[in-house]
């Protein structure tokens, strides 16, 4: 029998338990939502408790992404405030490259969350998430400003943009083979992290050469 969770910690584990049961799931069978029985089972909870932290498993898939991006956020801000360390965009590219690499599973999920919370996670749910996330972004900016004057929220979104845009048009797929295979896609390699590091570069470059000049 499932002796249920009674206490704050014992309650945060199962939901951590559970998160990451629905994650590896995904990361093995990428193409499709598991239902929340295959999660619980997973999980080793019962399906009812699922629903007891999440109501939905389109909630369930948010919840993820955003301990993707609280993990992304808090290793920015980890390395930002560093004592005696200055920051360069390389400092900068490099945890963007390291978090990617730990976290298979973001992209996808990211790509995800953005239909659902247009169609599918309750208004008020999805404004809570977007305002948490908000908040954190700021306190992100704050924290690389000591090093990048140039930063605003707006170029970080605009960074975020191209982690997306760049992964949903690079992303395997079979129409992205059979455009290979009869040379309808352009030749550019398929390095993502290579070409999204390049795009990055481009963008912060640019804004820094905007704030020096004005």
């Amino acid at each position: 029998m499932q002796i249920r969770a009674t206490n704050p910690e014992d309650k945060e584990l199962r939901r951590e338990a559970i998160l990451d049961a629905a994650e590896q799931l995904w990361l093995s069978q990428p193409e499709r939502m598991s239902n929340v029985a295959d999660i619980a089972s997973a999980a080793g909870v019962a399906k009812g408790t699922v629903y007891l932290y999440f109501r939905s498993k389109e909630e369930l898939f948010l919840a993820i992404h955003g301990r993707h991006v609280d993990t992304f956020f808090n290793r920015l801000k980890a390395r930002a405030n560093q004592p005696n360390q200055p920051m360069a965009l390389d400092d900068l590219f490099a945890v963007n490259r390291a978090f990617l690499l730990n976290f298979p599973a973001f992209l996808p999920v990211a790509s995800l969350c953005h239909g659902l919370l247009e169609r599918q996670i309750p208004l008020e749910t999805a404004f809570a998430f977007k305002e948490q996330t908000y908040r954190q972004l700021e306190d992100l900016v704050l924290a690389l400003s000591c090093h990048f004057p140039q930063a605003t929220p707006a170029l970080m979104m605009q960074s975020y943009a191209l982690f997306l845009g760049l992964w949903q048009l690079m992303r395997p797929s079979p129409l992205k083979e059979l455009m290979k295979e009869r040379a309808l896609a352009p030749a550019c390699t398929d390095d993502y992290l290579q070409m999204l590091e390049a795009a990055l570069k481009s963008l912060w470059n640019g804004a820094l050469m905007t704030s020096e000049v004005t």
